[in-house]
């Protein structure tokens, strides 16, 4: 699949168009988040990463399977809609008081099935615990009918099933060991592709379910990673430093601090150059539409608009209704023990 243009002479160039579901942005992925952790790391003094899980139920509420897109946007419209604005009251002046902070977004299948979820990693300056956060799950589980205290349980005894993550930076540990231990983390970028899933395996060769998932976010234009606007200021001072350095590694002979961050300097350069050659700028120049080549040649496809609309159907709320959960929030575990009274 690629962009055609016809440029001032009417002539048709072929320009590439990437998108994240082909190999090639895995890498991307991480080469953007290997730049984030090292612009965010060269003026953090205390380094803190969090990361928060939101689902949501998969069934309706007539016990059927709900609509994966439903479900995916019921999801994610509680993140946009309410959960981003509960982190700057769960970070602002009245909750843990950091100024520094940033964040990625991170759409992943749940293993097993086709439905999505969000991971939201969260970049810190500053000492945080996982009771700063309680009150973003608790949004999350206001807001978000199908969304559950069971699986959002930030009390669980077992650690892997609690929904916030809260660890300390330290950049000291083996660069691969990502996970040091349950509350330090060493390799920041690592550590967050982790839940991008399926690194570096061909996009066919992945699990049906994984696939499902798949069509689901492109039938939706859900991006599956995405970044703060803070977060992609310091991606782009990035690509501007490396960009410098490049430049300063040409004229000297000692090459070998630079060669283990190379690659991904490469990946994010190249996916720029590509989008700013499929975009011409000069006078003259025409889109002409999307082709996709084939066993049988090239096929033309004229675009119109874009994005995805959503409209109610009526009469139509009986096919798939959402399951409503009650909005209230985890409790803490009891005590066992009792205090037993006695009266004469």
């Amino acid at each position: 699949m690629h962009l055609r243009f016809r440029d001032p002479d009417g002539d048709l160039v072929r320009a590439p168009m990437p998108n994240s579901h082909q190999p090639q942005y895995g890498d991307t992925y991480y080469a953007r988040l290997k730049a984030l952790e090292r612009q965010f790391l060269a003026t953090a003094s205390n380094p803190h990463v969090v990361m928060l899980t939101l689902t949501a139920s998969n069934k309706n509420e007539n016990g059927g399977w709900r609509c994966p897109a439903d479900h995916l946007r019921d999801v994610i419209n509680s993140f946009t809609d309410h959960v981003r604005p509960a982190l700057h009251r769960a970070l602002g002046s009245n909750g843990a008081d950091v100024d520094n902070w940033e964040y990625a977004r991170v759409v992943e299948h749940h293993p097993g099935s086709a439905y999505g979820h969000v991971h939201v990693a969260l970049f810190i300056d500053g000492v945080v615990s996982e009771a700063d956060f309680h009150p973003v799950i608790d949004t999350h589980l206001r807001h978000c009918d199908p969304a559950g205290a069971s699986a959002h349980n930030y009390y669980s005894p077992e650690t892997e099933k609690r929904p916030i993550s809260a660890s300390r930076v330290d950049t000291a540990l083996d660069p691969e060991d990502y996970g040091g231990s349950e509350d330090v983390v060493g390799n920041l970028g690592s550590y967050i592709a982790e839940y991008i899933g399926a690194y570096g395996t061909e996009l066919f060769e992945r699990s049906v379910e994984e696939l499902a998932f798949r069509a689901t976010c492109w039938a939706t234009s859900t991006n599956r990673v995405d970044f703060s606007n803070g977060a992609q200021e310091l991606i782009s001072t990035d690509r501007a430093d490396q960009s410098t350095s490049s430049a300063e590694l040409a004229d000297s002979s000692d090459t070998d601090r630079w060669v283990d961050e190379e690659e991904e300097r490469k990946l994010v350069s190249d996916l720029s150059k590509s989008l700013q050659d499929a975009i011409p700028d000069q006078d003259g120049w025409e889109f002409d539409g999307i082709g996709i080549v084939g066993q049988e040649g090239e096929t033309y496809h004229s675009v119109e608009n874009n994005g995805v609309g959503y409209v109610e159907i009526d009469g139509s709320e009986h096919l798939d209704p959402r399951k409503k959960l009650p909005p209230s929030c985890p409790k803490p575990p009891q005590s066992n023990s009792s205090l037993a009274r006695y009266y004469r």
